[in-house]
Formats: structure tokens, C-alpha cells, sequence
């Protein structure tokens, strides 16, 4: 009889991260990976001051200190990786693939102190929308994570072994976290929090965490020395400031916040008939129908119109009340697990997820899936736990019953990475097939409006961004405007004539960035939705000639 062959669980939780992001290494640079782009290039040419350069981001030539409100560290990565191996699509997608693969293993080990299935912790967590869809940019989010999980359990770690040099090698992730991405800094006060806990007085532990603060305050003084402003204390102000203008209902941002929350962790949707009894899902679906029959009467979600003409659009307003209730479910989830366990680490799940929620939907200068990427590991941690509490009351669930719910949210969460590699790779192909088509145009000046990747794609082109500040472009220069980016600007009456519309064809049945679907992946201002089902329109780019 042949012996059975096991896998390390390791080994299969590196593999299925890798395996679901591959295929995505040729994704167009889409959204804010410009930004990071541009720092990284200016790094390679003065990496002391790594801001140092300027960008048109809001319609006209802005600083980088104003534009890219995150930490530099995600910029030098990027800028050590393109000096050996380039810029292309490929080479920073797979450098990237590290950071992703570095989450899913260190969510293991830290799953490995609170349960006693570390694997389906890491991949609850893993095999999300908002997980995978991050991941296949190059921006700072998944590579905060990474830093984020490996602080915790190392910390973690180190408090339940008594071991100081796992205190300390705690403290370097926790501060290349916030350099990453200034959300990091809450870490600080989570783990303090935790070890208060646990210790129930202050200890030397405390002096570790001091340290990080320590880094922190270099960081605060440094950039303050090299741009008039420290950058730390910059971002949040910008945040505070954003939110005061721009703000909306206190009521519209959690509910939105519990949408992008549901819909960017699935996980939680297809698992729900093991967590919960028949009743508490018949009372979920009740009040599920309640809610949309609310905002029916109100008429919008947000500022978002749920109405064409007199027809309601249930498309959204299913997707809206079924995200809103699983976002609902993962915070009390949270909430569940600290009134039944009452310790020490049961505090840590609840003030991380609770603190993500809070950031995200109240602190933040908009709401988005970005935003709710840290909650991940620990949602799928607090998944875990509670099958496992399921087992302890001889309510065991079977591997089989534990596997096809990551199937199925596996399957969601590989749509909304194409939706996404497909949108993004419209703005590529848009740069390319304009630009060549106006190329025997020259010496006319190729302008556009708009920016994310499509900014990347039109400069390496030499087309130029308009500017504001800069007179209105020659008699005969052509304008380009594409239908579906932030941006724009009004154009002057009677200047202009359009004299062609360029269509390219995004995923047709899933989008992460349509206003007509209320699709908001990146920016709730698209729409009250993460991701959304429905029909897509067209990506349009608008040819004008300056007159």
C-alpha cells in the first residue's frame, strides 16, 4: 500500500497566492501606480530627496510632497527593481508578487498563535476582491500588509515566548509599516494596547515600541528639514481637511464603509451558513429587504442616484444590501469573538478590524478598497476561530465544508482581478492606438485630460497633460479626453471641435470603476460599490482639435 504524500500547508499557501497572481503580471500600470512611478524615477536620479520631483496630477505642475500623501519606502522598491530589471509591466508586477506571497505566510504563522487552522486563516484572507485586485498593482498598499502581519506576529511571538529579539525584530517591521503607509502607525497603539493586556501593567516591552516611535519622529524632522513641512503629521492634516470640504452623511459613510467592507471580503458571504443558524440568516435577509426598501424611499445611496428616470436600479441596490450585510457580518464577527473569548488576543482581532472599519469610513479622505486591505488577515483569522469554537461544542465541519466556501470566493475574487486587468489594460491600449494614430501630426502638440495609468501610458508617448497654469493649446494641437478618469477640466466654449470617438472594450460583465454601475474600487466618488455585476459600457476617449 503506497503511503500517502503530504504537502506542507506552508508550501500550499505560497503556492495558491502565487498561482492566483501570475497570470496578472502583464496588468497596464492603472490608478494611483503613476504616482509611484514618477517618485521611483526621480529616486533613481536623487534618492535623498525622494519627493523632490513635480507631477500635473490635479491639472497642473503639483509637488510631490502634495500628490503622493504615503511614506517613500514603496518608491524605493520600486526604483531598486527597475535598476535591474527594468520598467515594464511584468518585471514590477512579479517584484511585487514578494510582498503578497510575504502576507499569505506570515497570516499563517500569526493564525498558527490563534487557531488551529492556520491555513484556512491565511487563505480566508488571501482569496479576496480586495486582496488579489491590491496585489496586482504597484502601489504601497499589500507591501504595508506585509510589514503589518509579519510586526504582529513576530510581536505576537515574542510575548508568549518571552524572547526580547522578537520584540525587536517586531519593532523594524512596525516601522518600515509606517513607512510604507502612514496608516501603519496605528500598529503602535494596537500592539500596546494587546500587551497591556496581556501583561496588565506597563513592562519594558513598552521601549521597543518607543523605538518605533523614535524612527518615526527622525522621519517627521527629516522630511520637515527637506520640504518645509513634515510629511507625517502632513498627511493627516490633508485627511482631517478632505473630510471637513468634502465630507458627507455620518449615516451614507457607514453604510458605504460596510459595503466596500462585504464586498472586498467575501470570504465571509460563503461561509456564512456554517457560522450562523438558519434563523440568524432568515433575520439577516429580513433586514436586508427592509434596508433597500429604505433607501428605495430616500432615492440615492450617498450621492449616488439609484434611480433612471422612475425605474429603480435593483441591480445596485441588491448588490449594495447584500455587500452592506456581509460587511455588517465581519464586524460582528469581531464583535462575537471578543464577548465569547474575552482575552488578550481576542482584543487584538477586534481593535484591528474595528480600527480598519473606522479609518476607512470616517477618517480617510474617501472610501475605498485600499482602505479595507488591512483587515484582511485578521477577518480570516476571526473566520477561523469561530469554526473552531463550532468544533468544541461538537458541531465539527468536515474539509469539504471548509473548502468550496474559498472556492467560490476564489472564483469572485479572480473576476474582479480580470474586471480590473482588463480595465486598466483599456487606458494602455487607448495611449497607444491614439498616439500612433496622430503621430503625422507632429510638430502639433498631443494634449490630454485625465491621469491614473493612462497618464503613464500618454507621457511615455510624448503627449502633455494640460495645465491650468499654461495658455490654452495652439490652433490645431489635438486633446484628448477619455470619459472614464479623474482630472478633467471644463474647455473653453467655442475653442474646440471634436472630430473623433475612440472605443476600447473593458471586461463586459463586471467593472471595478464605472460610474453607471456604481462601481467605486478605488474611490467611493464612482459609486456606493466596490465592484459591481452588470452591463459595462465602453471605455470612450474623446478626440478634440483646438481651434
Amino acid at each position: 500500500m503506497k503511503e500517502r504524500i503530504s504537502v506542507n500547508p506552508r508550501v500550499i499557501t505560497v503556492a495558491i497566492t502565487a498561482l492566483c497572481l501570475v497570470p496578472f503580471a502583464g496588468k497596464a500600470f492603472h490608478v494611483d501606480d503613476t504616482v509611484f512611478l514618477a517618485a521611483a524615477k526621480h529616486i533613481q536620479h536623487d534618492p535623498v530627496s525622494f519627493y523632490g520631483s513635480s507631477i500635473n496630477w490635479f491639472g497642473r505642475d503639483t509637488p510631490m510632497t502634495e500628490v503622493n500623501k504615503n511614506p517613500p519606502l514603496t518608491c524605493y522598491y520600486i526604483a531598486l527593481v527597475a535598476k535591474f530589471f527594468g520598467w515594464s509591466e511584468v518585471a514590477l508586477h512579479l517584484a511585487f508578487l514578494v510582498p503578497a506571497v510575504a502576507v499569505a505566510l506570515g497570516s499563517f504563522y500569526l493564525a498558527k498563535q490563534f487557531c488551529s487552522k492556520p491555513m484556512l486563516a491565511a487563505m480566508a484572507g488571501v482569496l479576496t476582491p480586495v486582496f488579489l485586485v491590491s496585489s496586482t498593482n504597484v502601489m504601497c498598499d499589500t507591501m504595508m500588509l506585509t510589514f503589518w502581519v509579519w510586526a504582529a506576529f513576530t510581536w505576537v511571538w515574542g510575548m508568549d515566548e518571552k524572547k526580547w529579539y522578537g520584540l525587536l525584530i517586531s519593532t523594524v517591521f512596525i516601522a518600515a509599516c509606517a513607512l510604507t503607509k502612514y496608516f501603519g502607525v496605528s500598529l503602535i497603539l494596537l500592539l500596546f494596547v494587546y500587551s497591556l493586556m496581556k501583561k496588565r501593567k506597563i513592562g519594558t516591552w513598552v521601549l521597543y515600541l518607543l523605538v518605533s516611535v523614535a524612527i518615526l519622529a527622525l522621519y517627521q524632522w527629516a522630511t520637515f528639514k527637506l520640504y518645509g513641512r513634515g510629511l507625517l503629521a502632513d498627511a493627516a492634516s490633508t485627511a482631517t481637511k478632505w473630510n471637513l470640504e468634502y465630507g458627507v452623511q455620518l449615516s451614507w459613510k457607514v453604510l458605504v464603509g460596510l459595503a466596500f467592507t462585504g464586498g472586498g471580503i467575501t470570504t465571509l458571504l460563503f461561509y456564512a451558513p456554517l457560522l450562523w443558524s438558519r434563523r440568524i440568516l432568515i433575520s439577516g435577509a429580513v433586514l436586508m429587504i427592509l434596508f433597500m426598501f429604505a433607501i428605495v424611499s430616500v432615492g440615492r445611496i450617498s450621492g449616488f442616484s439609484i434611480r433612471t428616470g422612475n425605474v429603480v436600479r435593483s441591480n445596485v441596490l441588491i448588490q449594495f444590501g447584500l455587500m452592506s450585510l456581509t460587511g455588517l457580518g465581519v464586524l460582528w464577527l469581531a464583535v462575537a469573538d471578543l464577548y465569547k473569548c474575552r482575552d488578550c488576543k481576542s482584543l487584538l482581532l477586534f481593535l484591528w478590524v474595528l480600527g480598519t472599519f473606522f479609518f476607512t469610513a470616517f477618517v480617510n479622505w474617501g472610501v475605498n478598497e485600499r482602505s479595507v486591505l488591512p483587515m484582511t488577515p485578521a477577518v480570516g483569522i476571526l473566520l477561523a476561530r469561530a469554526i473552531d469554537r463550532r468544533g468544541e461544542t461538537g458541531r465539527a465541519i468536515g474539509n469539504w465544508q471548509v473548502r468550496w466556501p474559498l472556492i467560490l470566493t476564489a472564483i469572485i475574487a479572480l473576476s474582479v482581478c480580470w474586471a480590473d486587468y482588463t480595465l486598466a489594460g483599456t487606458a494602455r491600449e487607448a495611449a497607444k492606438t491614439i498616439c500612433e494614430t496622430y503621430k503625422n501630426r507632429r510638430p502639433t502638440t498631443l494634449w490630454f485630460m485625465g491621469h491614473w495609468g493612462f497618464q503613464h501610458y500618454m507621457e511615455a508617448y510624448k503627449a502633455r497633460a494640460l495645465d491650468r497654469k499654461i495658455p490654452w493649446p495652439a490652433a490645431g494641437d489635438i486633446i484628448v479626453i477619455p470619459e472614464n478618469n479623474t482630472g478633467q477640466m471644463p474647455m473653453p466654449e467655442g475653442r474646440t471641435s471634436m472630430v473623433q470617438v475612440f472605443e476600447f472594450v473593458p471586461c463586459r460583465w463586471l467593472s471595478t470603476m464605472s460610474n453607471s454601475l456604481g462601481a467605486g474600487f478605488y474611490a467611493d466618488a464612482w459609486g456606493p460599490l466596490p465592484f459591481a455585476f452588470g452591463r459595462v459600457p465602453v471605455e470612450k476617449y474623446y478626440i478634440f482639435v483646438s481651434r
